[in-house]
């Protein structure tokens, strides 16, 4: 396949096993290679068995010549889209190139940026797990997952809304635990189930928190981020699934209070049509289409009703709220944490 390093120059490798889907990340770029083994630290494994994912990252510049006059199927914002017989190049922009071939399940990701190789490898692995939870039948929902006496919440709120800031109040607090920061699996029972990536902290949170631990990245259409590996909290991961109580529907004030009241389920209904069975917020469309095509997409409809099926579970047994956060961080949390106490 064009653009694979040989074996000689494998320098790093780690592997992971997500519930059932093991996949290998080598390259000749160790510090990449660390940082996505961080990544997915919960899910990593010492047995280097057969795998049905492979990544190989090259720290090198982009060989587009190797694929000739290809012409481009399609250009999305963040890069441009070849297709090449079972190969998909996807060029970001001169900076990058990654390589996937779909019928043997591996990508290899050439470039001289380490933060943009990262997320370019990131995300692939990560929209991969997303299918293969999907077909398992424990879709993600977009939410912060955590547990105290009471069972499972569940905090719906879009990307940037503030689940990062009560992830971080959950990990201080006696008696509570994390399922997911961002995207708990939830499945036909009604239960919520443990995913736990790394969290994305704000720079005003760092000091507060191990440096040995906290790391730096740049992406490619966001502003930088500071992320908390899972080793910083593997102690206070909820481990196993657990019943969904109470199902949070979060909206933003600019507001000094915070409130929390009781709705009815209807009232969860579009976020969760939104959080889950769209999925905005999480790497499984636009990342699809860049795998397999529009025609495959179009295919879809049974992870969606999978994931309709699995949302109107939660929704039958789980009490609905809205929570209110405004600008002080003290008082969201004491509004939430009604839910999380024992009676």
């Amino acid at each position: 396949m064009a653009g694979v390093a040989s074996e000689s120059t494998m320098l790093s490798r780690a592997w992971i096993d997500v519930l059932g889907l093991r996949a290998t990340v080598a390259g000749d770029w160790p510090e990449v290679v660390e940082s996505i083994r961080r990544d997915f630290a919960w899910y990593e494994t010492s047995d280097p068995g057969p795998t049905q994912l492979e990544v190989r990252v090259e720290r090198r510049p982009p060989d587009f010549a190797a694929f000739g006059e290809v012409v481009a199927s399609f250009v999305t914002p963040r890069n441009v889209v070849y297709r090449q017989g079972s190969l998909t190049i996807i060029d970001y922009f001169g900076r990058a190139l990654s390589i996937l071939d779909r019928e043997r399940g591996s990508l290899v990701v050439q470039g001289t940026d380490p933060h943009l190789v990262h997320e370019a490898a990131y995300l692939f692995l990560l929209s991969s797990i997303g299918g293969h939870l999907d077909r398992r039948r424990t879709p993600r929902l977009h939410a912060l997952g955590i547990s105290g006496a009471k069972g499972a919440v569940a905090v719906m709120l879009p990307s940037g809304g503030g689940k990062s800031t009560l992830a971080l109040r959950a990990l201080r607090a006696d008696g509570v635990r994390i399922l997911s920061e961002d995207s708990p699996l939830i499945d036909k029972r009604g239960r919520l189930h443990p995913f736990p990536l790394r969290v994305g902290v704000n720079e005003s949170d760092a000091p507060d928190l191990p440096p040995e631990h906290v790391r730096r990245i740049e992406r490619m259409e966001f502003h930088p981020k500071l992320l908390l590996d899972v080793d910083a909290f593997r102690d206070r991961i909820q481990p196993k699934p657990l019943p969904l109580r109470h199902l949070v529907i979060g909206r933003r004030s600019l507001g000094g209070d915070a409130s929390l009241e009781p709705v009815g389920r209807g009232r969860a209904v579009g976020p969760l049509l939104r959080e889950a069975v769209v999925g905005i917020g999480l790497y499984q469309g636009m990342e699809f289409v860049l795998q397999r095509g529009m025609r495959d997409t179009l295919g879809q409809a049974g992870a969606g009703a999978t994931r309709a099926a699995c949302c109107a579970a939660a929704l039958s047994r789980a009490r609905v709220w809205e929570l209110t956060l405004g600008r002080d961080h003290d008082r969201n949390w004491e509004a939430l944490l009604p839910l999380l106490e024992a009676e």
